[in-house]
């Protein structure tokens, strides 16, 4: 028993040597597969990088970070006059709310984030507190 675990033969060899595989189906007996395209996943790469983004990821080392991202849930997107003048006005709204709705999802984690810190600078001052009495 000890030495099949470890990867030894088995005694009964023979038997297994009379299973043989099922045999492949001919060409045309199966249904066709499926397209694959060259993107990996749609939604992966579609979202746009903003400034909640970067804010959120270095917030991990500067927390002030997060409040920055905090605030922009409550600030309107406004683009600069000259931004994306090549692309027709419907383009630009819809990449605008594309970008809106990105902002929103990083400034969710920033506030997510920061209660989390602030849920745990409470217990650690708390536990230090209750632990000096």
């Amino acid at each position: 028993m000890f030495s099949q675990f470890f990867g030894a033969k088995p005694h009964r060899t023979r038997a297994l040597e009379r299973h043989v595989p099922p045999p492949y189906m001919r060409e045309g007996e199966f249904e066709k597969l499926p397209v694959y395209t060259a993107r990996p996943s749609p939604g992966a790469d579609d979202e746009p990088i903003t400034l909640t983004r970067h804010l959120f990821l270095y917030g991990f080392f500067f927390p002030i970070f997060w409040i920055v991202g905090i605030a922009i849930i409550f600030s309107p997107l406004r683009p600069a006059p000259e931004w994306e003048t090549g692309r027709s006005e419907e383009e630009r709204q819809k990449l605008l709310a594309e970008m809106r709705v990105s902002e929103l999802k990083w400034a969710k984690r920033c506030l997510y984030a920061m209660v989390a810190l602030l849920v745990l600078v409470v217990v650690l001052v708390t536990t230090l507190v209750l632990v000096r009495r």
